[in-house]
């Protein structure tokens, strides 16, 4: 093809079914595109769902640019303004995004669905427009736009003994916290996802990088650090993890504070079947130590969907927790528990053929952890 041809499509019908299917897409291109930041590097991972035409013939141009430049209407004009980036052809099976370590600004034409953006300026507000183009007959037509503000991770300063608390969804899923220890003695950090879910937290500093998942509850336990050094605990959620979590806690104890009772790490509560009746369950938990054991119990109502239901607690407030959601609540004052078996508890008066949610919590100095949630039933009949 020379650079004086013109390539021109004969359509009927505004191209006949492609732009009614097209318009399915279009009808969400708010929620196509997806972002993934890893701000320490300057990293964006964009990602996008298949197209529903001809999956296996299309492949996508993602235009970028970058303050108040707008979103270019076509593909062609796209091409006409921005730097096209030059990415592999070749298809591997084992790769499945497609990383480009020049400046992000330009048209990146790629048959993957996922794309990774280098060398991101901290404070800029990028526009980002995906199209979808159908190799089959040359059509493209732009399904996607979106815009975000790529800031430097924010920080907040972390004291000994003192709570600090942020919002991770006006964080974007990420927070770091400075940390400079008193003393030259190890260390605890407490981190409580508020809301439940789960977080990655890390610890670097001179001399040591440490991470962990964080389910619900955590305690980083942490050999003497240096004083006077400064130490960066990182806290990322994923998007999805998000709209679970409203806050994040953390606490930063010395080596002889015991704040917390001490819930076994990943400790699942779990029902004695064999003693369920009508009216009763059993249950037990691993041991936390000398603690204040509490269960609070609510009857689900016919519907609940059960497998829905998130067993990860919300560890924040427990103290300030509503009591009229449960129906009722038992507690029992356990000393010095033995930590080779589970604390068995019974509860009585349920009502026959019902489903119920359990939260069990231990408390200590005033401060409470919860045990993972669990949900049980009473047998239908109170036949022997």
């Amino acid at each position: 093809m020379t650079p004086t041809t013109v390539l021109l499509y004969a359509t009927t019908g505004n191209l006949g079914h492609i732009p009614e299917l097209y318009a399915n897409e279009r009808e969400n291109h708010h929620h196509s595109l997806r972002f993934q930041q890893r701000r320490s590097k300057r990293r964006l991972t964009i990602s996008w769902n298949k197209s529903n035409i001809d999956p296996h013939l299309s492949h996508y141009c993602l235009a970028v640019t970058s303050g108040s430049q707008t979103h270019p209407l076509t593909l062609c004009a796209a091409q006409n303004i921005l730097r096209v980036h030059p990415h592999p052809t070749k298809r591997s099976s084992s790769s499945k995004e497609q990383q480009h370590r020049g400046i992000p600004e330009g048209l990146h034409c790629v048959r993957q669905t996922k794309l990774t953006l280098h060398r991101m300026k901290y404070d800029t507000t990028y526009n980002f427009t995906l199209y979808v183009v159908n190799t089959r007959n040359n059509v493209s037509n732009r399904i996607a736009t979106d815009t975000i503000r790529f800031r430097k991770t924010p920080e907040l300063r972390l004291r000994t003994g003192h709570y600090a608390t942020a919002s991770l969804r006006k964080t974007d899923g990420f927070i770091n916290f400075r940390y400079r220890p008193p003393g030259n003695t190890s260390s605890t950090f407490h981190i409580l996802p508020c809301g439940g879910g789960i977080v990655k937290a890390k610890l670097s500093g001179p001399g040591i990088l440490k991470e962990k998942e964080v389910v619900g509850y955590a305690s980083l336990r942490i050999p003497p650090l240096t004083a006077g050094k400064t130490y960066t605990l990182r806290i990322s959620a994923t998007p999805q993890e998000l709209v679970r979590i409203s806050a994040i806690k953390v606490l930063a104890t010395q080596e002889s504070s015991k704040i917390y009772p001490q819930i076994p790490t990943r400790s699942t509560p779990r029902e004695y079947r064999s003693l369920r009746t009508c009216r009763e369950v059993t249950i037990g938990v691993e041991s936390a130590g000398s603690a204040k054991y509490c269960i609070l119990v609510r009857e689900l109502k016919n519907g609940s969907s059960l497998s829905s239901m998130t067993t990860i607690p919300d560890q924040c407030g427990l103290h300030r927790r509503r009591r009229s959601e449960y129906t009722f609540e038992v507690c029992e004052e356990k000393e010095s528990p033995p930590k080779d078996r589970a604390l068995p508890f019974t509860l009585k008066k349920l009502q026959p053929g019902k489903a119920y949610l359990l939260q069990i919590t231990a408390q200590l100095k005033g401060q409470s952890l919860s045990y993972p949630l669990l949900i049980v039933r009473t047998r239908r009949s109170c036949l022997p």
